[in-house]
C-alpha cells in the first residue's frame, strides 16, 4: 500500500490538493518517503504545491528548488517572544558581566531573526564576550544549514542505482583504490559485491540480521547488519566507498594506527560513527572521537545519539562538562563513545590526573578517531591545554613592562635603520644597539626607582626575563601588525593564525612572556597581568597516549614529507580513498606578479574574466590586511564582494552566479560552499589563492573548496613574488642564484611561479625537521611536567595543603620559563623544588589563611616587610587570639601600606600618561616632518641609487638588522583551558635576504598610518579605559582601608571586661547593586570586576575580616576536668611515696618523678579552676610520658623492676593516659640489654639494620631454591653485588656478610640442608651484634635524648584520641556560639512579622503621642519600667521555659516560630494588653486615631484662616458681608458634628468596604476614591468635604511615615530594648547552658 503523504499541521483541503497532484506524478516509494519527510518543514502547502506544478515532470529540478526553499526557512525566527528574551538575558548574565554586551547580543538575535534553538545551543558553550557568543551562533547556524542541505541531498534516492547493480560501481572503486594504494584485495572486493547484492535483493533481506557476530574480525553478517540499521535510521544505505573506508580503518595493522585520506563531502561524519560502533561492539573498546571544534563535537554527539542507540552503544560529549560537575566523575565518561575537541579531552586529563578531581573515573583510553587529522597532528602540533592557575605577586611587574615600552618609544626619534640608538652630545656621537640601550636603562631604573616598588622575591625573575621582555617589546613594536598578526576588537587583542587556518582566536589565547602585554601597550589598551605556565599537556603527548590505536581522517594527507613525519612520530600507516564521484576540478595556469600593484591587477583581471562567464569567485588570502586591500582594489572597478575572515561573520553557503567572496584561509578548511545548478552550468566556482601556502596540504585544502562531489570547478594561484620568495636553508644570495639552482635541479623551462613552488616544496623537509624538533621539545616538557607532579605531590599534599603546593607549582613555572628555550632536564627538577631560595611570601599568606596559622603571616613579613596583605591578616588573627594591641599595630601598618599602594598606582599612572603624551607628540611631529620631506623631494631631482644588490626589488631595506629575533605569531598562552602555542618555534623558511620566519615582516606604511589615525580618534576612550583600570585597582585598596578603619573604631570602643571579640569573614569582591538615582552606567561595576580580581589574586586578598563584639558570657567552668586532674595528681603522689618506701630507695628516680608530678598536677588543677582556664590534656600527657620514660632510664634495671612490681592498681588508676601500655614496650633487662634493643635505634640506624636484614633474607631465599650446594656461595655473591649497586649496603658491609655466609657454609660441610639449619641462627646473632654496635659509641646523655624523642612520638600517638575529643568539643562550642549569635536576629524577624502584636504596639504609641502628656509618657513608658514588668513576669528558671530552651532548634524555622509563640509572645501581648486595656484604646484602628487628630487640626486651621481673612477686611460691601456670614454659618454647622463619631463612622465604612488592611496601617490603592464617594454619599457640606479630604490625605501620609519609623517610636523602642535585656539575653544563656551541659557530660563519660 502506498505511503500516505500529508502534513497534519495543514488543513484537510491543503492535504487533499497535495494528494491529487502526487497521484498524477506516479512517484516511487523512495520518492514518496522523501517528500513526506520534506513537507513536514513547511507551515503551509502553498510553496510545495507551487513547486510541484512548476516542475511536474522533472523530479530532480523540483528537489533542487525545494531544497533551496527549505534552506531559506530552516533557521529563521519570525519574532522573539518577550519571555524568551528574558530567559536569554538570564542565561547570558551567567557568563557575561557587561550589561552593554548582553544588550548587544539581544539586538543581534532580534535583528538577524536568529532561531531560538540555535541561540539556546550556543548558550551551552563557554564564552565571555558578546563577540565570542556571536561567533558560536554563526558556527552553529552554518553547521545546521549545511547539515540540512547535505541531508536533503544525500537522502535523495539514486533511482538509477536502485534499478541497476552495484557491481560496476564496486569494480571501478577497487580499480582506482588499487591504483592509488599500490595494493589489491580481491577478497574484500568480493565481500562488498556480496553485501550490496544482498542489499539489492529485497527478498533475501528477510533473513535474521539482528546483531553483530561475536568475533572481533569483520564478517559478512556484520556489514549486512550495519547497513540495514543505517537504512532504517537514515533511509539510505552507505555508499560502497564509505563502507570500504570503515573496513580499511577497522582492519588496521595491530601494531600501527592508520590515517585515511577521504575527500571533503564524502560523508566523513557517517564513516566515523560506523567505525566507532564497530570498534565498540566488535572489539569491546572505548572510543574517543576528536573533532576540530566543540560545536561540531556537541552537534554530532547529540544528533547521532538515536543512531548509536540502535546498536546499544552509549554516546556523549565532554564539552562544558566540568562547568556543570566541577568535582567528581563527569557522566559522559560512562559512555563507550565520547565526542570532543582536543582541548576538552586534555583539560579533563589535567583535572583528573593533576587536580585529582576524578573527572574521568576509571575509563580506559583505547581507540581514538581523529577528524581533520593533519590539522591536529601537524598544524596544531605545538598546541597546549593549560588549566588556569592564578599566580599572586605578578601585578607589579606590569610597571617593568610599561617602563620598557615607554623607553623603546622614546628612542624612536633617535633610532637608526640598523636598530641602533644614536646619541649625540656636545662633542661626541656614538650609537648603541637598541636592546643593549633598553637593558642598561632598565637596570638603572630598577636600581634607582623601581627597587622600592618591585618585590624582592621577583628580582631574580626579572633578571632572567628582562632580555626576553625587551626582545618581545621590540618585536611587538616593529614586527607585529594589526590585521596581519592580530586583530583589535572590543579592546582585546585577538591572535590570527594566518599561516595555517586563518582563524582569529578568542580572547583567552594570548602570547607568552610579555609579548601580548606589549601589543596591548602598542594600542593603548588596558594591560593584563603576566602569567606563569605551570600545568599543561600538549597535542603531541595527548595523541601518543593512544599508541597504536590512532585512527584518523582528513581531506589532505599532504606530501611524502608530511606522511613520513606522521608515520615516524605517531606510528601510523596510510590509506587513500577514491572519491564517490570523479573530481572535475581543473587547475588553471597560475602566475607570480613582480610587485603588489601588478599582483592586485592580475587578481582583478582574473575575477573580471570569471564574472563575464557568470561564474562565482572565492579569493583566499593570507591576512585580513590582504583581504581589505584586494576588496578596495576591486571596489574601484565596481565589483561588489563579501568578506569573510572571522567565525562570527556569516556568509551564504549557497553560491550563485557572479558571487564574489574575499576571505582569509579560514575559508580554506571546513567551509562548505554549495553551488546551484545555474552556476554549475556556467562552470562552477573558481578559487584564487593570492599567496603561496607553505605546504601542498594547505594549497589542496584551499582548492578543495570547489569541484566537490563530482561538481565542476577551477582553481589557480596568483601570488606576489615579493611576498612569496622563500629560500629557507639554501645559501643563495641573488635571484640569478635561485634560477641557476632551479635549472640545475630541474633542467626545464620555468615561470616565476615554478620557482616559488619548487623552493616551497624543496624546503618542506627543513620545515618538517623543525616541526619534529618542536615535537621532541614538547614531549620533553610534558615528561618534565609529569616528573614535577610526581615529586611535588610526594612533598606536599595537593588537597590538604594546596597553598604550599602552589608555591612548588610557581617554582616549577619559573624553572620552565627560564629553561624553556635551552631545554628542560627532568633530573634537575627535584633539586630545584628542594632549593631554599627566596620564597614567594604570598603563598605563606594563603597557607596562613588555609591553616589559620598566625606564624605564616609573620614569616611572610620577614621575607617582604612592606606587604600590606601579610600585615592585614596578621592583625586580624592577632585580634582573634586576643592580642588586641599587636593586632591594632599590624592593622595600622597595613593601612599605611595600602595607602602607599594607592599613591603608587596614581603616581605611576601619571608618569605613564606623561610618557604617552610625549610619545604621541613625537609621532605627530614625525608624521609632519615626513610630509614636509615628501613635499620637499617633489621639488628636487630624484636621487640616484646605485644598488649592487639585485634582490632589492624582492626585499625590505635593512630588514636583517631591523628585525630582532622573532617570536612566531603562533606563540600564544591560553588561559581558561585553551590550547597554548609556544614561543620560539625553530627557524621556518627564510625570506631573501636570510629572513627569519616563513611570513615576511610586512611594513605597510599606508596601512599603519591609517591605523594610527584611527587610534588617535579613539585615544580619549582608551585613556578612559586605562584610567578606569587604575581606579578599579585603587577601589579595592580603599575598601581594605575602610575595613581597617571600621575594625580600629570597634576595638577603640571595646570593653574587655564586659565584651568579647569575634572575627567573621566575607569575600573581598562582590558586585554592588545600583542605587536609586545613581547615574553610573549599570555595566561599569560588572566590567570592573576583572580588574578588581587582579588585585585580589595578586594580594592575595581573598577575604575581608569584620570584627564584631558582643556581651561576654559568664565562663562555664568544666568542673569535670579540674576534678579529674586533681584525682590523677593525688594518685601519682600516693603511688610515688609508696614506691619510694617499699623499694628502699631503689626506685627513687621514678618515685620522685611521680611525687613531683602529682603535686604539680594538683596545684595546676586548683589554679585552672580558680582562673577558669581550659586544660590541654594532649600537652599534659606528652610531658608526663617524657618525664616517666626519662626517670626509668636513670633508675636502671633494678628500679624498673621494682616499679613494675609495685605498679598494680596505682597504674590502673591512671590507665586513661595509657602509660602502662607504653611501659610494656621497654625491655625489663640490663642497661646493656636496652642498648641492644632495636626499639631505641635512631632512624638512620634502623634503615641500615633493615637493609642488612633484607639482604640476609634474600640470601636465605636463594639458598632455599637451589639444590646444588656448590652454587650457594656464587648466588650469595650475586645478591650482595646487586645490593651494593642498588645502594642498600656498603662494600664493607657486603664483605662482612660474605664472611658470615662463608662461615655458615663451612659449618654446614658443604650441604644445602646444613646451610639452611645454621644460617638462621648465625644471621640473628649477627643482627644483634650490629644493633649493639650502633649504640655502643653513644653516651648516656645522647641515649636519654633519643629516648625522650621516641617518648614524645609515642605520646603524640597515645593522646591523639583525647585531643580529638577536645577538638570536637571546641568545634561544637564554636558552632553553638554561632547559633546563639543568630538567635536575636531570628527573633526580630519573627517579632516584626507578628502583625497582631505590631498593631497593638503602633496603636499604643499613637495614643501616647496624640492624647497623653509627653512628659508623663516619657516618665512612665521607658525600658526601665518595662524591664521591671518583664522581670516580674518572666522567669528563666521556669521548668516549662527551660524545657523549651532545651528543645528549640535555632536553625529550624518551624521550631523557632513555635518557641516564640510559647515563650516570648505571651509576655509581650500581656504587657501590651495591660497598657491598652487601661485606656480601652484597642477598640480603635491606628488610622482612626491619626484621622481624628488630623481632622481636628485641619478644622482648626480653617477657623484660623477664616478669622485672619475677616480681620483684614475693612469697609466690607454687602456682598462680602453675605459671603462672610455664609462661611461662618458653614463652620458652625461643621462644629456641631462630634469629631470622634464622624471619624468612627467614616473609618467603619472604609473597613466594611475592605479598604483598610488588618494591620490598621496600610490601605488599598482605591482608598481615596472610595472615601470621596462616601463623602458625597453622606451629602456633607462642601467645606466639610474639603476638610475631611485634606485630613485623610494628611493621615495617609502620616501612616506611610509611621510604617517606615514604627520601631523608632517611644514604646516600640523601649519594649524591644527591654525584651533583649530581660528575655533574649537570658534565653540565649539558658540555651547555651543546657546544650553545652549535655556535651560536657558526654565528654566526661568518654574521658
Amino acid at each position: 500500500m502506498a505511503e500516505l503523504i500529508e502534513n497534519k499541521n495543514w488543513s484537510a483541503e491543503e492535504n487533499q490538493n497535495l494528494q491529487s497532484i502526487i497521484i498524477q506524478m506516479n512517484l516511487n516509494q523512495n520518492q514518496r518517503s522523501l517528500l513526506n519527510e520534506q513537507i513536514q518543514r513547511f507551515q503551509n502547502s502553498e510553496k510545495v504545491i507551487y513547486l510541484l506544478l512548476e516542475h511536474f515532470n522533472n523530479w530532480d529540478k523540483f528537489q533542487e528548488c525545494l531544497i533551496k526553499e527549505m534552506s531559506q526557512t530552516i533557521e529563521i525566527e519570525k519574532d522573539w517572544p518577550h519571555q524568551e528574551l528574558l530567559n536569554l538575558h538570564q542565561r547570558l548574565s551567567q557568563q557575561i558581566q557587561s550589561e552593554e554586551e548582553i544588550n548587544e547580543i539581544i539586538q543581534f538575535v532580534q535583528l538577524n531573526k536568529i532561531n531560538v534553538k540555535i541561540v539556546e545551543e550556543a548558550t551551552k558553550f563557554e564564552f565571555k564576550t558578546a563577540n565570542q557568543f556571536m561567533q558560536l551562533v554563526g558556527i552553529i547556524f552554518e553547521q545546521s544549514l549545511i547539515k540540512d542541505k547535505q541531508e536533503l541531498i544525500i537522502t535523495q534516492p539514486n533511482t538509477e542505482q536502485d534499478q541497476t547493480s552495484y557491481e560496476q560501481t564496486i569494480k571501478d572503486l577497487f580499480q582506482e583504490f588499487n591504483s592509488i594504494n599500490q595494493r589489491s584485495n580481491e577478497e574484500l572486493q568480493n565481500l562488498l559485491q556480496q553485501v550490496y547484492q544482498l542489499l539489492n535483493n529485497k527478498q533475501e533481506l528477510d533473513l535474521n540480521f539482528d546483531n553483530f557476530t561475536s568475533s572481533p574480525e569483520l564478517q559478512y553478517e556484520d556489514l549486512i547488519f550495519l547497513c540495514l540499521k543505517i537504512k532504517e535510521h537514515f533511509s539510505y544505505y552507505p555508499r560502497p566507498v564509505q563502507l570500504l573506508s570503515v573496513i580499511e580503518l577497522y582492519n588496521h595493522n595491530p601494531n600501527q594506527g592508520r590515517l585515511a585520506q577521504i575527500f571533503t563531502g564524502e560523508g566523513k561524519t557517517l564513516i566515523i560513527a560506523m567505525l566507532a560502533i564497530l570498534l565498540s561492539q566488535k572489539k569491546n573498546s572505548n572510543v574517543d572521537v576528536v573533532t576540530s571544534s566543540p560545536v561540531l563535537a556537541t552537534r554530532d554527539a547529540e544528533q547521532l545519539e538515536e543512531f548509536y542507540k540502535k546498536f546499544q552503544v552509549s554516546v556523549s560529549h565532554n564539552i562544558g562538562g566540568s562547568k556543570k560537575v566541577p568535582q567528581g566523575m563527569l557522566p559522559c565518561y560512562n559512555s563507550k563513545v565520547i565526542y570532543g575537541d582536543p582541548h576538552s579531552f586534555q583539560a579533563d586529563i589535567l583535572r583528573h590526573e593533576y587536580s585529582e578531581r576524578g573527572t574521568m573515573g576509571d575509563r580506559k583510553k583505547e581507540y581514538i578517531i581523529v577528524d581533520e587529522v593533519d590539522s591536529m597532528l601537524i598544524d596544531g602540533n605545538s598546541n597546549k591545554t593549560l588549566l588556569s592557575s592564578p599566580v599572586p605577586g605578578m601585578l607589579d611587574l606590569n610597571k617593568v613592562l610599561r617602563l620598557i615600552w615607554d623607553e623603546i618609544c622614546k628612542t624612536e626619534q633617535n633610532l637608526s635603520t640598523e636598530q641602533k640608538v644614536m646619541i649625540i652630545d656636545d662633542e661626541n656621537y656614538y650609537s648603541v644597539d637598541l636592546k643593549e640601550y633598553i637593558e642598561s636603562t632598565l637596570n638603572i631604573q630598577l636600581k634607582n626607582v623601581l627597587n622600592q616598588f618591585i618585590p624582592k622575591y621577583r628580582l631574580n625573575y626579572i633578571e632572567f626575563m628582562k632580555k626576553t621582555w625587551i626582545e618581545n617589546a621590540i618585536h611587538a613594536k616593529y614586527n607585529l601588525h594589526q590585521d596581519y598578526h592580530y586583530k583589535i576588537e572590543n579592546n582585546n587583542v585577538r591572535i590570527i593564525d594566518y599561516q595555517n587556518t586563518g582563524v582569529i582566536h578568542g580572547n583567552n589565547m594570548i602570547w607568552e612572556k610579555g609579548l601580548h602585554q606589549f601589543v596591548q601597550l602598542k594600542h593603548n589598551l588596558p594591560i593584563s597581568p603576566l602569567s606563569i605556565n605551570t600545568n599543561y599537556i600538549s597535542n603531541v603527548t595527548f595523541f601518543k597516549r593512544y599508541q597504536n590505536k590512532i585512527l584518523g581522517l582528513t581531506g589532505t594527507l599532504g606530501s611524502q614529507v608530511t606522511q613520513n613525519l606522521l608515520a615516524k612520530q605517531y606510528n601510523v600507516d596510510f590509506v587513500f580513498m577514491p572519491p564517490y564521484k570523479k573530481r572535475q576540478l581543473k587547475e588553471e595556469l597560475g602566475q607570480a606578479a613582480p610587485n603588489e600593484n601588478e599582483w592586485k591587477d592580475a587578481i582583478l583581471q582574473a575575477v573580471q574574466k570569471q564574472m563575464n562567464k557568470k561564474r562565482a569567485v572565492l579569493i583566499i588570502n593570507r591576512t585580513i590586511q590582504d583581504v581589505n586591500n584586494i576588496q578596495q582594489h576591486l571596489q574601484k572597478n565596481n565589483l561588489k564582494s563579501v568578506v569573510y575572515y572571522d567565525d562570527s561573520q556569516k556568509i551564504d553557503h549557497e553560491i550563485k552566479p557572479n558571487s564574489l567572496i574575499i576571505a582569509t584561509n579560514l575559508a580554506g578548511r571546513g567551509t562548505d560552499l554549495i553551488t546551484n545548478q545555474e552556476l554549475e552550468n556556467n562552470g562552477g566556482l573558481h578559487v584564487i589563492m593570492s599567496f603561496l601556502p607553505r605546504n601542498i596540504r594547505i594549497q589542496q585544502q584551499g582548492f578543495g573548496r570547489t569541484g566537490r562531489q563530482g561538481k565542476k570547478g577551477t582553481a589557480q594561484l596568483i601570488v606576489n613574488l615579493e611576498e612569496n620568495l622563500y629560500i629557507g636553508q639554501l645559501q643563495l644570495d641573488t635571484i640569478e642564484d635561485v634560477i641557476a639552482f632551479y635549472v640545475q635541479q630541474v633542467n626545464s623551462a620555468y615561470t616565476k611561479l615554478d620557482l616559488l613552488v619548487y623552493l616551497r616544496n624543496f624546503n618542506e623537509q627543513f620545515y618538517s625537521d623543525e616541526i619534529e624538533l618542536d615535537m621532541k621539545r614538547l614531549e620533553n616538557e610534558d615528561r618534565c611536567f609529569e616528573k614535577f607532579c610526581e615529586i611535588a605531590k610526594g612533598m606536599v599534599s595537593f588537597k590538604d595543603n594546596y597553598a604550599a603546593f602552589q608555591a612548588l607549582e610557581e617554582k616549577w613555572g619559573l624553572y620552565l620559563e627560564q629553561h624553556q628555550e635551552t631545554g628542560l632536564n627532568e633530573n634537575e627538577i627535584e633539586k630545584m623544588l628542594k632549593e631554599n631560595d627566596v620564597e614567594n611570601p604570598k603563598y605563606l599568606i594563603l597557607q596562613g589563611l588555609e591553616k589559620e596559622n598566625l606564624n605564616m603571616f609573620k614569616k611572610a613579613i620577614q621575607i617582604q616587610d612592606n606587604d600590606p596583605s601579610a600585615y592585614y591578616y596578621k592583625g586580624l588573627y592577632e585580634i582573634k587570639q586576643q592580642e588586641f594591641k599587636k593586632g591594632m599595630e599590624s592593622l595600622l601598618k597595613a593601612k599605611q601600606l595600602f595607602q602607599n599602594k594607592i599613591d603608587d598606582e596614581q603616581g605611576f599612572q601619571t608618569t605613564f600618561d606623561l610618557n604617552r603624551l610625549y610619545i604621541e607628540q613625537f609621532s605627530k611631529d614625525l608624521k609632519e616632518n615626513q610630509q614636509f620631506q615628501k613635499e620637499k623631494q617633489n621639488q628636487m631631482l630624484p636621487q640616484l641609487d646605485f644598488d649592487n644588490n639585485p634582490f632589492s626589488q624582492y626585499s625590505y631595506p635593512d630588514q636583517k638588522q631591523q628585525k630582532p629575533q622573532q617570536i612566531n605569531q603562533e606563540d600564544s598562552h591560553q588561559h581558561n583551558h585553551i590550547p597554548n602555542q609556544h614561543n620560539h618555534i625553530p627557524n621556518q623558511h627564510n625570506h631573501i635576504p636570510n629572513q627569519r620566519n616563513h611570513i615576511p615582516n610586512k611594513r605597510n606604511d599606508t596601512f599603519d598610518d591609517q591605523n594610527i589615525k584611527e587610534e588617535n580618534e579613539n585615544n580619549k576612550k582608551k585613556q578612559n579605559n586605562r584610567d578606569s583600570k587604575t581606579k578599579n585597582h585603587i577601589e579595592v585598596y580603599k575598601r581594605l582601608i575602610k575595613n581597617i578603619n571600621e575594625t580600629l573604631n570597634t576595638l577603640k570602643q571595646f570593653d574587655q571586661e564586659q565584651e568579647i571579640i569575634n572575627v567573621i569573614w566575607t569575600p573581598t569582591h562582590h558586585n554592588k547593586q545600583k542605587k536609586e538615582g545613581d547615574d553610573k552606567d549599570p555595566s561599569d561595576e560588572k566590567n570592573s570586576s576583572k580588574d578588581k580580581e587582579e588585585v585580589i589574586i595578586d594580594g592575595p586578598l581573598p577575604k575581608l575580616g569584620k570584627v564584631i563584639k558582643r556581651k561576654k558570657e559568664k565562663k562555664k567552668k568544666k568542673w569535670w576536668q579540674y576534678l579529674a586532674m586533681f584525682v590523677i595528681g593525688a594518685v601519682q603522689f600516693v603511688f610515688g611515696c609508696a614506691m619510694s618506701a617499699i623499694s628502699c630507695g631503689a626506685a627513687i628516680p621514678i618515685a620522685k618523678s611521680f611525687i613531683t608530678g602529682g603535686i604539680s598536677d594538683m596545684v595546676y588543677s586548683v589554679t585552672a579552676a580558680w582562673k577558669g582556664l581550659d586544660i590541654d590534656w594532649g600537652a599534659w600527657g606528652k610531658n608526663k610520658m617524657i618525664n616517666v620514660a626519662s626517670a626509668l632510664i636513670l633508675a636502671g634495671p633494678s628500679g624498673i623492676k621494682e616499679a613494675l612490681q609495685i605498679g598494680g592498681k596505682g597504674f590502673q588508676s591512671i590507665k586513661q593516659i595509657d602509660i602502662t601500655e607504653f611501659l610494656k614496650q621497654i625491655p625489663a633487662v640490663t642497661v646493656d640489654g636496652l642498648k641492644k634493643a632495636g626499639f631505641w635505634l635512631s632512624d638512620l640506624d634502623k634503615v641500615n639494620i633493615q637493609n642488612q636484614h633484607q639482604t640476609l633474607q634474600m640470601i636465605q631465599q636463594t639458598a632455599l631454591q637451589t639444590q646444588n650446594n656448590n652454587q650457594i656461595l656464587n648466588l650469595a655473591t650475586e645478591v650482595l653485588g646487586d645490593q651494593v649497586r642498588n645502594g642498600a649496603i656498603s662494600e664493607s658491609t657486603a664483605s662482612n656478610l660474605y664472611d658470615l655466609v662463608n662461615q655458615c657454609f663451612q659449618q654446614s660441610k658443604g650441604t644445602v640442608n646444613g646451610f639452611r639449619n645454621s644460617f638462621c641462627e648465625l644471621a640473628k646473632k649477627y643482627l644483634r651484634l650490629q644493633i649493639a654496635k650502633s649504640k655502643s659509641s653513644k653516651s648516656e646523655k645522647n641515649l636519654k635524648k633519643e629516648v625522650e624523642e621516641i617518648c614524645q612520638t609515642q605520646g603524640n600517638k597515645k593522646f591523639d584520641g583525647i585531643q580529638s575529643k577536645i577538638h570536637q568539643y571546641q568545634q561544637y562550642e564554636k558552632q553553638l556560639n554561632n547559633e546563639i549569635q543568630k538567635f536575636s536576629e531570628i527573633f526580630k524577624i519573627i517579632y516584626l512579622k507578628d502583625s497582631e502584636l505590631q498593631k497593638k504596639i503602633v496603636t499604643l504609641d499613637l495614643y501616647f503621642e496624640k492624647f497623653c502628656n509627653p512628659k508623663q509618657v516619657e516618665k512612665e513608658i521607658n525600658n526601665t519600667n518595662i524591664q521591671k514588668y518583664l522581670n516580674s513576669t518572666f522567669d528563666i528558671n521556669d521548668k516549662d521555659i527551660q524545657d523549651e530552651c532545651n528543645n528549640v532548634k535555632i536553625s529550624d524555622q518551624q521550631s523557632m516560630n513555635k518557641f516564640y509563640q510559647k515563650v516570648i509572645r505571651p509576655k509581650l501581648m500581656e504587657i501590651c494588653n495591660k497598657l491598652g486595656d487601661e485606656q480601652k484604646i484597642f477598640r480603635v484602628e491606628p488610622i482612626e486615631i491619626i484621622f481624628e487628630n488630623q481632622y481636628k487640626d485641619h478644622f482648626n486651621n480653617h477657623i484660623e484662616i477664616f478669622k485672619l481673612q475677616t480681620s483684614k477686611i475693612q469697609n466690607a460691601s454687602q456682598y462680602q458681608i453675605e459671603q462672610i456670614e455664609q462661611q461662618c454659618e458653614e463652620l458652625k454647622q461643621i462644629a456641631n458634628f462630634e469629631p470622634k463619631l464622624l471619624v468612627k463612622n467614616a473609618i467603619n465604612h472604609m473597613k466594611n468596604e475592605q479598604m483598610i488592611n488588618n494591620d490598621g496601617i496600610t490601605v488599598s490603592n482605591q482608598f481615596m476614591n472610595k472615601f470621596n464617594n462616601y463623602l458625597i454619599q453622606e451629602k456633607y457640606l462642601n467645606k466639610m468635604i474639603q476638610i475631611m479630604e485634606q485630613a485623610m490625605n494628611s493621615s495617609l501620609q502620616e501612616l506611610e511615615n509611621l510604617k517606615q519609623n514604627s520601631q523608632e517610636k517611644l514604646f516600640a523602642k523601649a519594649l524591644i530594648q527591654a525584651v533583649e535585656i530581660e528575655m533574649i539575653d537570658e534565653i540565649e544563656k539558658q540555651i547555651f547552658k543546657q546544650k553545652i551541659k549535655k556535651y560536657d557530660k558526654l565528654l566526661s563519660s568518654q574521658l
